[in-house]
């Protein structure tokens, strides 16, 4: 019998993290607002913060961690150096999403730290470009401004190499990896708590 008092499930939480420049690109800003509408009837969570706001989405996700949401940290270009910085700082599992991650200009040692011990998953989707265009440009600048992808991006549980620019922050959550499952589909599959 179940008690009276008993915690309802609770839905899983999504905090997205812009790159450089997102807020005027709007690449990460427009999906998150996307997913929110798509996702929030069913009582999930979607916030979304720009790179420079990681104390935000720290504590948000403390937040809804103490809550009892699953959460997952979904980050592309410097956002997902952001969710990675996120995840360093909880205690509690996350599924850790970096689209095209690009390391930001930080001390050596934060470069070559492992992954993060609240990441229970971790996808890496690298955006390797057909056809390069500017914004391909840009990442090789901020690679060689920041050191490349941080050593806990290449410790993935997956990675999956999408033929994308690295604008294309929407067909790398889609882009399929070898067991034929994308970010997408690890979103979908969260179970309540």
């Amino acid at each position: 019998m179940a008690s009276a008092t008993a915690t309802p499930n609770k839905p899983p939480a999504e905090l997205y993290i812009g790159g450089a420049a997102d807020e005027a690109s709007r690449l990460v800003l427009s999906y998150a607002e996307a997913r929110r509408k798509l996702v929030e009837p069913q009582g999930r969570f979607v916030r979304y913060f720009p790179h420079y706001r990681i104390p935000g989405a720290l504590d948000m996700a403390r937040r809804v961690l103490s809550e009892g949401h699953p959460l997952a940290l979904i980050g592309h270009s410097w956002g997902a150096d952001g969710a990675l910085r996120v995840a360093r700082r909880l205690d509690r599992d996350v599924l850790l999403i970096g689209a095209d991650p690009v390391a930001k200009p930080a001390p050596p040692f934060a470069f070559w730290q492992p992954r993060p011990a609240a990441a229970s998953f971790m996808l890496h989707v690298d955006a390797v470009a057909e056809a390069r265009d500017r914004s391909d440009h840009v990442k090789t600048v901020g690679y060689l401004t920041g050191g490349g992808v941080h050593r806990a991006w290449r410790q993935a549980d997956q990675t999956i190499i999408a033929p994308l620019n690295h604008w294309n922050f929407a067909g790398m959550m889609k882009a399929r990896g070898a067991d034929g499952r994308c970010a997408e589909d690890l979103l979908a599959e969260m179970a309540p708590a």
